[in-house]
């Protein structure tokens, strides 16, 4: 589970432009990275693939992809992400095709065609893979949201029944409780999760 949801919140991107000092930047860095490897990576296979004709890209092309990407994503100069630049997700897709781009330039022959431009005209829609890992990414920064505007009881309540899909009689009987209080417990998480869900951070960054 905890793989699924990494300690990061909303708010991480607002601190990284906020220039913390050096010591929170790198807790933040590491959080971003556990955070947005995956929808990074995916990125990156993908404009591979486009780039080359359906080629499947070495791992050591990919990680180097990634660890472009996110250096770039947090240098102090023109890639700092700004949301007057648009949704994050489309930001890190034409930051890492860009990446990509530069690490297939050093590969391939100079007679070669092209390559394309990492513009937002030149990108390729993303795909439903893409979409899915940055559901996922956005869900834990949701969850984790949760985990800090509510009780930690009541956090570890919605926790079991809901993330672990414990039964609500059994987290009921190994905290000692009741029936009832499990349930209250887990109707006041659950309104609190749709309040945050409504926030434009996560509208923007789901649906627009």
């Amino acid at each position: 589970m905890a793989a699924q949801f990494p300690l990061t919140s909303i708010n991480l991107i607002t601190k990284l432009k906020a220039g913390a000092e050096d010591a929170h930047l790198q807790v933040s860095w590491k959080r971003f990275l556990e955070l947005y490897h995956e929808p990074i990576e995916m990125i990156a296979r993908s404009s591979y693939r486009r780039h080359t004709g359906g080629h499947e890209p070495s791992s050591g092309l990919i990680e180097d992809a990634v660890a472009n990407t996110v250096a770039d994503f947090f240098a102090r100069d023109q890639y700092r992400y700004d949301r007057e630049k648009g949704r994050l997700r489309t930001y890190l897709r034409l930051l890492t095709n860009a990446r990509v781009v530069d690490l297939l330039r050093k590969e391939r022959p100079v007679d070669q065609r092209p390559l394309d431009d990492a513009t937002e005209n030149g990108l390729a829609a993303e795909t439903p893979g893409e979409s899915d890992v940055f559901a996922r990414s956005l869900l834990a920064t949701l969850v984790e949201d949760l985990r800090n505007r509510i009780p930690l009881r009541q956090f570890e309540i919605f926790e079991r029944v809901k993330l672990k899909h414990q039964s609500p009689q059994f987290v009921a009987e190994d905290l000692g409780s009741t029936r009832a209080m499990i349930d209250r417990n887990i109707h006041k998480a659950m309104t609190a999760l749709r309040e945050l869900a409504t926030q434009a951070e996560y509208q923007e960054e789901f649906y627009e």
